[in-house]
């Protein structure tokens, strides 16, 4: 039996998905489509092995029954792989999740940015009211140079108008933003074009992951050749606060404190890869707070490190264990 399979009373063998996030480590997991219908950004080797699969309704419906076998009274369900909102039964799978766990407060989803776009308001709402309740997007960048050198496959604008769709039918909306993929070079742009993006399409949440060059992936490729400088960890500090320090200043701006344009977001920082060490101690684990009424909180949080490193002999992070090749995979 492989490693993503578990196997019930009945002997049903369910697939379950190699990656969820970490805010769903408590959902039951529902396989909807394996791998990644995109996969070829610059920076991730999570599907690579993997040949994009949309799932046949049958296998999907025998996991749901199975599924609520083993946990009748879950609260929550996430839907994978990385875009379970690029199956077209899409509809009629979220129903069918929704009236097995019928005490599920939430139905979650991994879904594209260019996804959410190409779907109609109207589908849109359709799966909110048949009990879709948040969609988790990578944005990794607001910077369109930056976007087309990870080979995101969208551009700035084109995310905006996806994330705000989700937004504008009612979805909890949860943005991933990669720092560190500006490089040393282009670590400001990031930053600033970033929250100018995060401004415009207001999540109600914001996650941080850091950039770690991990073999076979093409930035690191391009890294070995010369033609990507990665981030210093002190630097990604510096960036951080930026984009914090910016998005506060927009927020404060032009947010208006409707349902729809919430006055605040909040920014967690729940990975590992966050984390900073100097000297072999840890001096930056992330940040966790809401934008902008925590602001002075996060920024104190990240002057403290920024500090602790400047005076330091020796600044580590996970990307820079990376490039050592200390870290195989994440």
């Amino acid at each position: 039996m492989r490693s993503h399979e578990k196997e019930t009373a009945t002997t049903h063998q369910i697939d379950l998905p190699p990656y969820r996030p970490p805010s769903e480590a408590h959902s039951v997991l529902l396989r909807v489509t394996r791998g990644c219908p995109w996969n070829r950004c610059a920076f991730c080797g999570m599907y690579k092995q993997l040949r994009f699969e949309v799932r046949e309704l049958e296998e999907i419906y025998r996991d749901i029954d199975a599924l609520r076998e083993i946990w009748p009274q879950a609260r929550s369900v996430f839907l994978a792989d990385s875009d379970a909102l690029v199956h077209p039964r899409r509809l009629e799978i979220v129903r069918r999740v929704r009236a097995a766990f019928p005490e599920a407060e939430r139905i979650t989803s991994y879904s594209r940015l260019s996804t959410l776009r190409r779907l109609s308001p109207e589908k849109m709402r359709d799966l909110r009211e048949a009990g879709l309740t948040r969609v988790h997007a990578g944005l990794e960048s607001g910077s369109a140079r930056v976007l087309e050198r990870a080979c995101k496959g969208i551009t700035p604008a084109q995310a905006i108008a996806g994330g705000r769709r989700a937004v504008e039918a009612g979805f909890s909306v949860c943005l991933y933003v990669l720092c560190g993929l500006g490089g040393e070079e282009d670590w400001e742009e990031h930053a600033r074009e970033t929250a100018r993006v995060i401004a415009a399409l207001r999540p109600q949440f914001v996650r941080l992951r850091s950039l770690a060059l991990l073999p076979e992936t093409p930035l690191r490729e391009a890294w070995e050749a010369g033609r990507f400088v990665p981030i210093a960890p002190i630097t990604r500090l510096r960036e951080t606060r930026l984009l914090v320090e910016r998005l506060s200043q927009l927020l404060l701006e032009h947010g208006d404190g409707s349902a729809e344009t919430p006055a605040e977001i909040e920014i967690v920082s729940d990975h590992f890869t966050n984390q900073v060490w100097v000297d072999a101690a840890v001096v930056y684990e992330g940040i966790h707070g809401r934008v902008p009424r925590e602001q002075a909180r996060l920024l104190a949080i990240l002057d403290h490190a920024i500090d602790r490193a400047q005076r330091g002999r020796r600044t580590e992070d996970i990307g820079s264990l990376a490039l050592r090749r200390r870290i195989p995979q994440l």
